[in-house]
């Protein structure tokens, strides 16, 4: 159904090319909504796609270079205060993390309207729960933006419980969108050839897809890779990002099992690359006392979209998602120990029972249509 305000959202995001706000703007657009973005581009080691939206470019950074992006985000004011009329044109502000909000706060000032934002935080910086005066400060501003914000967007509910309710002292309201398979309609279903692998003459095979930022998961793969030898299989796809993407050749090594294939089109491929292995690594220690803790990431939907067991980490929002649907295994520290005890000890019956399960889970639990038909008609009484 068209929506019944048909003026646009302005979409303010820190990288056009982002795998996330590339679905997000794809979704608003599948509901019939118009979508101009306001965003960055990142230069990566990646295909650079044109958007499929108007997009006003804000500027271009690099990663690691924090001070030639604080100076492009400086510059871009020119650019909203150029824009100020198209901006207050649009119906809602759509702002992916923080920093865009305050930027997306001043375009609304130049535009002289009180376009209402929405704000979606999908992360938690290790920055924003420290003890010193530059957390404390970057906690002010985003209470803040989120005392301005109409409705705030999250991914998880561990961030809600863990930081917005008892650190930010958020009370407003809150729309839970995971990261669910986007879309999904023309993906095939999940597959059951890969069985007992181990029995058939080649190791068990674990996969980690999409952003490669942790450097424990690389450190661990690697362990294991060295530990197991040819009773596994690590195969890596997508892209280094993060504080990793200039070491990333070094944590890879030169293993024969533990290899790196480029990087891949979502959703497109997504059902080839989970056809070829056992397992969906969903690790994360890239901040393990706060935003690893309480995240849900991509890779605990796209294994169950297809029929893909998980392995995580214990004592975390990943471990407990993983055993509320039964759909995959948990271990405790030291992580490379019982990681290696599993796999050397694993029958390949007990593979077979968890996969079978996973493979006839409803897919509807892990693709995102009925989320995002939701959040369009959320964003429409925001406007309202």
């Amino acid at each position: 159904m068209p929506p019944s305000d048909p003026r646009p959202i302005a979409f303010f995001a820190h990288e056009r090319g982002d795998a996330r706000v590339v679905k997000r703007i794809a979704a608003l657009q599948d509901q019939g909504r118009k979508v101009i973005g306001f965003t960055f581009h990142r230069e990566r080691d990646k295909a650079d796609l044109p958007p499929t939206w108007k997009n006003v470019h804000l500027g271009t950074t690099y990663n690691g270079r924090y001070l030639q992006r604080l100076w492009v985000f400086v510059k871009c004011t020119g650019v909203l205060w150029a824009n100020r009329e198209l901006l207050g044109d649009c119906a809602v502000m759509y702002v992916v993390n923080t920093d865009n909000a305050v930027l997306a706060l001043l375009g609304r000032f130049f535009a002289g309207r009180r376009v209402p934002l929405v704000l979606e935080l999908a992360d938690i910086q290790p920055a924003m729960t420290g003890s010193g005066k530059i957390s404390k400060i970057l906690r002010f501003i985003e209470r803040a933006v989120l005392d301005h914000t109409a409705l705030l967007v999250t991914t998880s509910p561990g961030f809600v419980r863990e930081y917005f309710l008892p650190v930010q002292g958020y009370r407003g309201e809150i729309f839970l969108l995971e990261n669910k398979v986007y879309p999904s309609r023309r993906l095939p279903a999940a597959s059951m050839e890969n069985t007992a692998p181990v029995s058939a003459g080649r190791p068990w095979v674990i996969g980690c897809f999409g952003a490669l930022r942790c450097r424990r998961s690389l450190e661990l793969m690697h362990a294991l890779a060295l530990r197991l030898g040819d009773r596994v299989r690590i195969v890596l796809r997508g892209y280094p990002a993060g504080m990793i993407a200039d070491d990333f050749d070094n944590l890879l090594g030169d293993l024969p099992n533990f290899e790196f294939g480029g990087s891949y089109f979502y959703p497109d491929e997504l059902a080839d690359l989970y056809a070829e292995i056992d397992f969906s690594w969903a690790f994360d220690d890239t901040s393990p006392n706060g935003n690893s803790a309480w995240l849900l990431p991509n890779r605990i939907y796209e294994g169950g979209c297809f029929g893909v067991p998980v392995i995580g980490a214990n004592n975390t929002e990943t471990g407990r998602w993983i055993g509320q649907h039964a759909l995959g295994w948990t271990f405790d520290e030291p992580l490379v120990e019982n990681l290696a005890d599993f796999f050397e000890s694993l029958e390949p019956a007990e593979w077979e029972s968890v996969k079978r399960r996973c493979a006839s889970h409803p897919r509807g639990e892990f693709t995102g249509e009925g989320d995002y038909a939701r959040l369009a008609e959320r964003l429409e009484r925001v406007t309202s």
